[in-house]
């Protein structure tokens, strides 16, 4: 949890720096990037596994859009790197819980094995 807030972090700050220069046109490298990274998490089944992270992506994108409708550029870059980093923890949360129930499930495959051969 601390390696994903420590890339949270750094992400934030290299897109600070990098939107400090723009605001003058719609952030459409931005949006595109959220959408990919929501795309990639519904992939991943965040829906199941990290349902809150991927609402809260799919919510800032939202926004953003909305924020380009009103012609607020920077308004809609940092919702649209926002819902870049919720996309990406919700990724990231879900491959980590299906690795989880898949360690989960081979252990107890393996005792049932152990218990099949105690039995023999």
């Amino acid at each position: 949890m601390k390696m994903l807030l420590k890339i949270g972090i750094f992400f934030s700050v290299i897109t600070l720096i990098i939107s400090c220069g723009t605001g003058k046109q719609p952030p459409t490298e931005k949006m595109a990037n959220a959408e990919l990274a929501i795309s990639r998490a519904q992939d991943n089944n965040a829906k199941e596994f990290a349902a809150i992270e991927l609402r809260q992506a799919e919510d800032n994108l939202e926004q953003a859009k909305q924020a380009v409708q009103n012609e607020e550029y920077d308004k809609a870059a940092r919702l649209a790197e926002q819902a870049f980093m919720d996309a990406s923890l919700a990724e990231t949360k879900a491959e980590s819980e299906k690795a989880s129930k898949a360690a989960d499930d081979m252990r107890e495959s393996v005792e049932t094995l152990q218990q099949e051969v105690e039995r023999n």
